[in-house]
Parts: C-alpha cells; structure tokens; sequence
C-alpha cells in the first residue's frame, strides 16, 4: 500500500541534484559554478582599488592612483563578462536538469507495476505538488551556484578585512542570526506549503472541470458556475490563510535577524573611524572598510533571502527525491526472480484474497476463493460496486493483495516479476486512455515493438481491429490509419465514446498471445446489439487463445445476456463471491444471477 513520502536529509537532496546537474550537462554545471565564484571575487575588488585610490592621492603616489584605477576598470570589465557567462551556462544547466528530472519521474511513475501509489492521496498530492512547483524546482540549482557565489563573497571579504583589522571579522559574525533565521523562516514555508497542497489540489481541479469538454458541460448544464466559483474561492481562501500566517512569522524572525547586524554594522565604522583618528589606519583602508561594510551589509539582506529561496527550492527538490524513492521502492517490489510461464498449464488461483482501498471503511473484496482454469472464458458479473474492476487489476498485477495469495500455475504473482508477467497480460478498460495520436499509434501501442517496424504495422493494426470487430471505426477515419485523433489537434478528428472504446479494445488485440486477456466493460458505450456481436467475435478470439497459449479470457459486464457464452460465470456481491457456475447452473439455481438475468431481460422485450 501507500508508503510515507517523509522528508529526505538536506544534504542528500543537495548531492542528488548535483549528481542530477553533472548528468545533465557537465559543462554547463562546471562553468556555472566556476563562472559565479569569480564574478564574487571581482565584485569584492571594488573595495580593495578604491583604497589604491585614496591612498595614492593622499600620499601624493601616482603609481597606486594609477593601480588602483587599472584594476577598477579591469574589476568592472570582469565582472560584466564573468557574469554573462554565468547567467548563460545557468540559463542552460537549469533547461538540461529540468528536462532530466521530469523524465526521471515519468519514467519512475511509468516503471511502478501497481496502481496504488497514483490512487493514494498523499502520493497524488505530491505529484500535484511537484508539477505546480515547477518554477521553484526550475530553480534549485541557480539558488545553489547564487549561495555558492555569497559564500566566495564572504569569505574574500573576510580576507580583506583582515587586511585592516582581524577584529573586523567580528562584523559577519553579526550575520550568524540572519543566517539561522533563514532556517526558521524556510521551515515555516515549508510547513505552509505542506498545509497548502490539498486545498491548492483543489483548485487545480475545479479550473480543470471547467475548462474541458467532459467536466464543462455539466457545469454549464446544471449551472454550476456559481458553486464551482464559490468553492474555488474558498479553497484560495485557505492558501491564503495560511501564506498569510507564514508570511508575518517570516517577516517577524528575519527583522530580528536585521537588527542584530545593524548593530554591529554601526559598531564596525565607529571602529575603522577610531583607527583613523589614532594613525593605526590609512584613509584608504577606512574606504575599503567603508565600501566592504556595505557590501557585508548587501550581503546579508541578499545572502538571507537567497538561503531562504535556496532552501524553499529545496523543499521542491526533496519532494522529488522523496518521489524517486517511493516510486522506485514500488518498480523494485515488482522485479524478482522468478519469470512467468510461457504457456499456462493450471491456471490462476486466488486464496483467500482481500483487497482494502486506502481511507476505505469496507474492503472492495474480502476472502475471495477462484479457480480461473487455463484455456477457460470466465465472465465476471455484479452490481455497480461489487469488486469487479478491483478483481480485475489484482489479476493484472496492478494491485496487490491486502491479504491472501494469488498463484500462476502454482508460482506465488508475489515472487513473479511483474513487469514481466504485464508484459503476458493484454486488456481493455472500462475507464481507457483516449490517445490523441495517429489512429495507427492509438491502436498499436497495445504492442508497442510494432510501432517501430514500418513494414507490417499496418498489417497488425488492421488485425487488431477486426479481431476487435472495429473495422467500422474505420469509416469515421478521413485519412484512414494515418489521421489525427483528437479535435483538439490541426486536421484532428474527434470521435464518439463507442468509438474510442472500439480503439481501447483494438489496441488490448494488439498482443498476439497474451496468457490473460483482460475486457473489463470493454462496450459499456455500446448498445447491447452491438455488444452481443463483438462478444461473439471475441468468443472466437479466446477460442484461439485458448489452442495457442492456454489464455484465460476475463470478461467484465452488467448486461447478463451478453456473457452466457462463457465457461464459467462469477457474480460478485458486496466484494464476495455469491455464485458461481455455468449460465445453466446458474439459472437453475434459481439465486441472484437468475433474479438479475430474467430482470434485464424484462427490460429488453
């Protein structure tokens, strides 16, 4: 089930996102660094020819006026260079690592056998969470090279002032509170933020509903403008509460941290002014105190905020480092040793097996006891919410089992690898994808090695559709295999629900010999004529399945008229098995699926 995405250590966030940049572009990552570091260093100069300056013309020494103006000009021109580089190489270290780190989690979240971790709402949070901070996340290593750049400032600074005085180095140790303040102001962000995510969740989801087609027209139907707008409203109240709340404790703590430093700021030119007076320092030395005083100054309001920026991008990145692992904890339960059977001999078996959904007050299923044979075609029957569905990802591997043993030929699917035993699994769902791609690539990524073999995709993709019976999609298709889908796109076709679901059940035909063939209310779009036809030709489909590979076929419906062409027939009630048997065994035992079957029957004359 769900795991606990806690918080990861800060320094393990910080060296998975520079292992991450040096991944992403090596050169980039170094320049960005290095070009930072060295513009710091030329900006601490300022001070150091200013002094030249002042000394040289209160000496009367042409030589340090000219020095010290040389090295101004060269500090400046360094500077502008320096920091044109840098601003580039973090402008494309930031593009590279961006990309990178959205691809290691589609690829994380696409590698996870099961489905829990997408329905669990802590997890689902987090994704939210991590796609709306993409600009914080964007910004994670920026912030780093920029504290990286404070720190080389501070510590040329530090030397400088050593130069005059070791007791000036007094001056950034006025700094240490604003700096630990930064830690306490990101902690309440982070907190607030954490708060935040369900109600901005919220939000997202109600902009969603009502900008597109399935969700607006309902809104406009029922006129739900209104309450849509009310409860968003409401839901931004709450962000705002509690970014308000963060906001005024943040501003607190970081003023107290400011005053600390004032103090001694003021106490650090008195000090240079003494020394002047007394002949223990030149006139130029007090400049270059001056101007570092000022820079220390700079450096503490600016070093300040950037922690704090550093540390809320943080906050982003250990979100996805969090997801990295919970994700890839999920990928490796499902690799193991042992490899699925080619060709089922026995069959499937479920012992005892339960299934509890998080948050839920009744499990889905509970103590389920099944023999699917190898080679039979079982329908699976019931009302709405009965386990149907549930059943039939816990057969794909989609779900594990809260409790119980799910056997494949006797091998335990816990020690199967999944991904390997998915690979053996071929079906089409109820609540399918609608691929908005080319027609051929909406079918053909039921198998997607075929996609790369130009010779014969379209041999197999018109295979798929008439094993299917949905060659008639064909006809709503202008530019045959090769049009667009979706109406959204230039030249795309949109198509009806019956026709999407023909797709999701072409693309599930795409895998020639799967060992279980899954069709969980694959013509719930369809009309029960329509839907008795494509069952007959799907009978015909498990019939070769069944001499070829001993597949097991699992039909899913509500229409009982339809599935009397199985072998077996299980009707689930309440997350149990009621009944189950034959369409004539059933009907002479005269219980539930009889009351259900002589009912829509009724219906239908």
């Amino acid at each position: 089930m769900a795991e606990n995405a806690g918080s990861t250590s800060r320094l393990r966030v910080i060296t998975t996102m520079l292992h991450l940049a040096w991944q992403a572009d090596r050169v980039a990552a170094v320049l960005a660094f290095v070009l930072a570091g060295l513009q710091a260093i030329t900006q601490s100069f300022y001070g150091l020819w200013l002094m030249f300056i002042v000394d040289g013309i209160h000496s009367g020494s042409p030589l340090r006026v000219v020095v010290g103006a040389a090295g101004g000009v060269i500090s400046i021109a360094a500077t502008v260079s320096v920091a044109y580089g840098a601003q580039r190489a973090q402008s494309r270290l930031r593009d590279h690592t961006r990309y990178m780190m959205n691809g290691q989690i589609l690829n994380l979240v696409g590698a996870a056998p099961t489905l829990e971790l997408h329905e669990s709402p802590q997890h689902l949070n987090q994704l939210d969470a991590f796609q709306r901070e993409g600009h914080q996340l964007s910004q994670v290593l920026p912030r780093m090279v920029e504290l990286c750049a404070v720190t080389v400032q501070i510590i040329t600074t530090a030397v400088l002032m050593v130069r005059v005085s070791p007791v000036l180095l007094a001056l950034p140790l006025f700094a240490v509170p604003s700096l630990l303040v930064s830690f306490k102001t990101s902690r309440i962000f982070r907190d607030s933020g954490r708060r935040a995510a369900e109600p901005a969740r919220l939000a997202e989801h109600l902009v969603e509903l009502t900008a597109t087609p399935g969700g607006a027209k309902e809104v406009r139907l029922f006129r739900l403008q209104a309450e849509m707008q009310s409860r968003f409203q409401q839901a931004h109240h709450q962000i705002r509460r509690f970014d308000g709340r963060a906001q005024i404790q943040a501003a607190g703590w970081s003023l107290a941290g400011r005053l600390v430093f004032i103090a001694g700021y003021v106490g650090s030119i008195a000090f240079v002014v003494r020394q002047v007076t007394i002949g223990d320092a030149t006139v130029g030395e007090a400049a270059l105190i001056a101007v570092l005083a000022g820079q220390v100054l700079g450096l503490v309001s600016g070093s300040s905020e950037v922690l704090q920026l550093t540390i809320r991008s943080l906050v982003a990145a250990d979100r996805f480092v969090s997801l990295q692992d919970v994700f890839g904890r999920a990928a490796q339960r499902g690799r193991s040793r042992a490899a699925e059977p080619q060709r089922l001999s026995h069959g499937i078996s479920l012992r005892n097996v339960s299934y509890r959904y998080d948050g839920a007050a009744q499990p889905a299923l509970e103590k389920i006891h099944l023999d699917l044979p190898a080679g039979s075609t079982v329908a699976v029957v019931g009302e709405n919410g009965a386990g149907k569905s549930t059943l039939v990802k816990l057969l794909a591997g989609l779900y594990s089992p809260t409790s119980g043993t799910i056997t494949i030929d006797g091998e335990d699917l816990a020690s199967v690898d999944l991904t390997r035993w998915q690979d053996r699994v071929s079906a089409a769902f109820q609540d399918h994808a609608r691929f908005e791609l080319l027609a051929r690539e909406a079918v053909a990524l039921g198998d997607i090695e075929t996609l790369s073999d130009d010779t014969s995709a379209d041999l197999k993709v018109l295979d798929a559709l008439e094993r299917a019976a949905a060659t008639d999609v064909l006809s709503a298709l202008p530019r045959g295999l090769d049009t667009q889908l979706g109406s959204g796109w230039p030249a795309g076709v949109d198509l009806s629900g019956g026709q999407w679901q023909k797709l999701a059940i072409s693309r599930a035909m795409m895998r020639r010999s799967p060992a279980l063939l899954l069709l969980d209310e694959p013509s719930a779009a369809l009309d029960p004529e329509t839907e008795y036809r494509l069952f007959e030709a799907w009978s015909h489909v498990a019939q070769d399945l069944r001499e070829r590979v001993g597949s097991i076929t699992v039909l899913v419906s509500h229409r009982l008229s339809t599935v009397r062409m199985a072998d077996s027939i299980i009707v689930l009630q309440h997350g149990t098995i009621a009944e189950h048997g034959s369409h004539e065994e059933l009907i002479h035992k005269n219980g539930l699926y009889a009351e259900l079957f002589h009912l829509q029957a009724s219906g239908y004359r």
